[in-house]
């Protein structure tokens, strides 16, 4: 993973004041009205994962600093516990076949290792499950990201989607938010189920 591990119940320190927290409790409603109230743990939101097929469910913004201003960017995460170790790239994103208009929806090894090929059980099971990628085909997404830390059987799914920021721009003066439509809001939350349960599937499968 880069050199980093999955570490369960941790949030990072990324500090937002009370407008910016605001809006991510708004772009949040959606997740709230379906899965309950989150807690705040730190600057993030962590749902109840009760019924969920992840050990924890949060969304939090991450920063893109620019020259006259700031973005914050809505990131859902999903740690997903592994019963056995699969053999499969470490760091997996979702990509587009086409150049100049969208095509098929597939997810690629993210800086693979010399000798590793795209040929993957898992990667291929991902791949093939239909439901899947035509629920992928249908984001508007800015990454969709796998990470898989084998020494504690971790999973991190990560989504950001191209709404849910709010923007902050110091010259003009200006803040603002960008909506993250409903219909958005339940494809994110769809794929990123649907990529757990692969997880579950897979190490069910093995020995």
């Amino acid at each position: 993973m880069g050199g980093s591990s999955i570490k369960d119940g941790q949030a990072r320190d990324v500090r937002i004041d009370d407008r910016v927290a605001r809006s991510l409790w708004n772009h949040s409603r959606h997740f709230i009205n379906v899965l309950g109230k989150p807690q705040y743990v730190g600057s993030e939101l962590r749902f109840p994962a009760d019924t969920l097929p992840f050990k924890e469910l949060n969304v939090r913004y991450e920063i893109d600093k620019k020259f006259l201003g700031r973005i914050y960017g809505m990131v859902l995460e999903g740690i997903v516990a592994s019963r056995k170790e699969i053999d499969c790239p470490e760091r997996m994103e979702l990509r587009y076949s086409g150049f100049f208009r969208k095509g098929r929806p597939f997810f690629a090894p993210l800086a693979p290792k010399p000798g590793q090929t795209a040929r993957n059980d898992f990667l291929k099971a991902l791949n093939e499950d239909r439901t899947l990628m035509e629920t992928c085909y249908k984001l508007e997404v800015e990454f969709f990201r796998l990470s898989y830390a084998p020494e504690g059987g971790l999973w991190r799914i990560e989504v950001r989607p191209y709404g849910g920021s709010y923007v902050h721009v110091l010259f003009p003066p200006m803040r603002y938010p960008v909506d993250l439509p409903r219909e958005q809001a339940e494809l994110v939350l769809t794929a990123m189920k649907r990529t757990a349960h692969q997880i579950g599937k897979m190490g069910d499968k093995l020995p």
